[in-house]
């Protein structure tokens, strides 16, 4: 058969493998009845200790957040020299 008979077989092979391929009914039915449902236990805190976390996190997030902008300042200021001396010199 040659080089022309390959195309036929692997057709022949994907029909084949359609057959046993799961639909998402039963993959999602499998996962459902073999899933543990678990209870999740979190540490009791205080409201003091709460509040002292959040302004942790939230002083965290205000200092990346300065740091990423004078990243961006820094990057743009070197691009935009580069650019004046290419053009200019």
């Amino acid at each position: 058969m040659g080089y022309a008979g390959q195309p036929v077989k692997v057709v022949k092979a994907n029909r084949a493998l359609l057959s046993k391929r799961n639909t998402f009914k039963k993959v999602k039915e499998m996962f459902l009845n073999s899933a543990d449902f678990t209870e999740l236990e979190f540490k009791e805190v205080s409201s003091e200790k709460l509040a002292q976390i959040k302004s942790e996190i939230r002083r965290k997030a205000k200092e990346d957040t300065l740091k990423e902008a004078g990243i961006y300042f820094i990057c743009t200021t070197v691009v935009l020299y580069g650019i004046y001396w290419v053009l200019f010199t």
